[in-house]
């Protein structure tokens, strides 16, 4: 019974960390709604809300919506967001939590910090996008999956950096009716075949 226990601890556990996402076919992004921004107007602002995600300037300086050349090609197409003057720090707010998010993630030079927060603003984890400095291409596919985000706080590492973004992806976390995860089936199959142990021994006594 001891054994089961920490196996289902070890799993929870496991399942709670930020999973770092390289791919937009990731499973986590299945049914994703995706921001292309090509309804947009070129031109700067301090934010854009589209959807249910905001796009925000942490700092001075704007974004920008501008054609996929301006800066150079860096994997975006047609109308993309820039971060030219955004001064190295930006973020992503989303009007409901989510579970997942992702972007084409063009341009960047240094490695770019990465905080998720739930709803009441609390950190519930750090990552790293890594810059075309430190290996990476650039041209990536990043983001993030995890309970109940509600935003992401965006900072280049060395100071001031800018990026491309384009094919926004997010999934709203549904709060009534979620399908569990297979971590959560494999939660509740082990839970069950403890409980089952249990009135075993009960028997047995």
């Amino acid at each position: 019974m001891k054994r089961i226990v920490c196996l289902v601890g070890c799993l929870f556990a496991g399942s709670v960390n930020a999973a770092f996402i390289s791919n937009s076919s990731d499973p986590s992004l299945s049914g994703a709604t995706v921001i292309d921004f090509e309804s947009q107007t070129i031109g700067s602002s301090t934010n854009y809300s589209i959807g249910d995600v905001t796009f925000s300037n942490a700092g001075t300086g704007s974004l920008q919506i501008s054609n996929y050349t301006t800066g150079g090609v860096y994997g975006t197409s047609g109308l993309e967001l820039s971060t030219r003057y955004a001064q190295g720090s930006f973020n992503i707010d989303f009007a409901s939590p989510v579970s997942a998010f992702g972007m084409i993630w063009g341009a960047a030079n240094p490695n770019w910090n990465v905080d998720l927060f739930d709803s009441s603003n609390n950190l519930i984890e750090s990552l790293v996008f890594l810059g075309g400095n430190n290996g990476a291409s650039f041209i990536e596919f990043y983001g993030a999956r995890n309970s109940g985000i509600a935003k992401a706080q965006l900072t280049a590492a060395s100071g001031y950096d800018w990026v491309k973004i384009d094919d926004f992806q997010y999934v709203t976390e549904s709060i009534n009716g979620a399908v569990p995860e297979p971590t959560s089936f494999a939660l509740m199959g082990l839970g069950l075949a403890g409980i089952s142990l249990t009135r075993k021994k009960k028997i047995a006594g």
